[in-house]
């Protein structure tokens, strides 16, 4: 594999090709071709264009050239997107939709089955309540929270989001009625009726820490959902480089055994209440084992409240 110096002419050229239309048709035209090619070149052309790599040192020092989720691209792409999915949350057609600014269609299955998993979870939260308090944790600009209006829109729902300040800043704007926050001793003290993690946990370099501290402050329920997850090997750190979608940043994350997520849960004295399969799928150039998408919805096995720990947002960046 062609290996380029961090910061060179080269890097930069990459990124450019990367992120420009002529990749972005690329890609998207073997995204809709999948159902017309062999599956085995399906795999070969999937694994060719992946985004993720297998970092075989472990989880990068800071400082490194791994630049993070508080990239400006980020909040610029989702900006971008916004009106597009508040518009494809109206009305009564399928829910199929997705905060990502490259789906643009209400029909993707993918999604559907994502939306209608958190369907379950919410409507588990928020029985018997008028009122459900949720902490979206890495919850960026809170599209989450169209999700539960459109799922549930006779509840009334207190939502917090904790994300980096370029996505609070702009979800502020986009969001008026969503508590916004990025200093975590705000929310130390909180407890809420549900605790979503979607796409983040993988994100934090000290992960079993952050499920500890998110049984910490959930009186019920807390959900992973998406997670990079694998059932063979241990856990093992990947770095994702997004251009062609239009971020045009780099982050770690982890590749997470199943096994070990679950270990850590019953050490933060959660149970597991439903598992989650979700049809999206990644794939990693040299990585030791290719992983699927899955959620997780645990409930707190007792009711006394566990010690408060605060929430860690430093690798989320």
């Amino acid at each position: 594999m062609l290996r380029m110096p961090v910061n060179s002419g080269g890097m930069r050229l990459y990124r450019l090709w990367r992120s420009s239309a002529l990749a972005q048709r690329a890609a998207n035209r073997l995204s809709s071709a999948t159902d017309y090619i062999p599956p085995f070149l399906t795999t070969a052309l999937k694994y060719a264009f992946a985004e993720w790599e297998y970092l075989p040192d472990g989880w990068p020092k800071r400082g490194g050239h791994i630049e993070g989720w508080n990239d400006s691209s980020i909040a610029a792409a989702q900006e971008k997107h916004w009106p597009t999915l508040v518009e494809n949350l109206r009305g009564s057609g399928p829910l199929g939709v997705s905060h990502f600014p490259w789906r643009m269609t209400r029909e993707n299955r993918a999604d559907h089955n994502a939306m209608m998993s958190y369907g379950y979870v919410l409507a588990r939260a928020a029985r018997t309540k008028d009122t459900v308090s949720i902490l979206d944790w890495g919850g960026g600009v809170g599209h989450y929270h169209l999700y539960s209006r459109a799922l549930l829109p006779e509840i009334h729902i207190d939502y917090h989001c904790y994300d980096v300040p370029s996505l609070c800043r702009l979800g502020r704007t986009l969001s008026p009625e969503v508590h916004f926050h990025e200093d975590e001793s705000e929310l130390c003290r909180i407890r809420f009726d549900l605790v979503i993690s979607s796409s983040s946990l993988h994100y934090f370099e000290n992960w079993r820490e952050t499920v500890r501290s998110l049984a910490g402050v959930t009186r019920e329920f807390l959900y992973i959902a998406r997670l990079q997850t694998i059932q063979k090997r241990p856990s093992f750190v990947v770095t994702q480089r997004p251009y062609r979608v239009g971020y045009n940043t780099e982050y770690a994350s982890w590749f997470l055994n199943r096994q070990e997520l679950l270990n850590s849960a019953v050490e933060s004295d959660l149970e597991l209440v439903r598992e989650f399969v979700y049809a999206e799928d990644w794939y990693v150039r040299n990585a030791p084992e290719q992983g699927d998408c899955r959620g997780f919805l645990f409930r707190r096995r007792t009711l006394e409240a566990l010690p408060v720990r605060a929430l860690d947002m430093s690798n989320h960046e």
